[in-house]
């Protein structure tokens, strides 16, 4: 069985649960990621995954 996303799907989904758990934006979980200020990344690892199935020029991480 495998399951199919939307670019849509997957960015709401990043969106709800970085709000849910950080309070915080998608963009801003993945600028605060990539600039090594996550405190515990492990956290946030499904979040991360899930942003891997998005294309690396996608806009969320535009201004990352």
């Amino acid at each position: 069985m495998s399951v199919t996303l939307t670019r849509n799907e997957i960015v709401e989904e990043l969106e709800r649960e970085c709000q849910r758990r950080l309070g915080v934006s998608a963009t801003e979980l993945f600028r605060r990621y990539r600039e090594g200020r996550l405190p515990e990344p492990g956290a946030v690892a499904d979040l991360l995954i899930l942003a891997d199935l998005l294309p690396e020029d996608d806009e969320l991480f535009a201004a990352v």
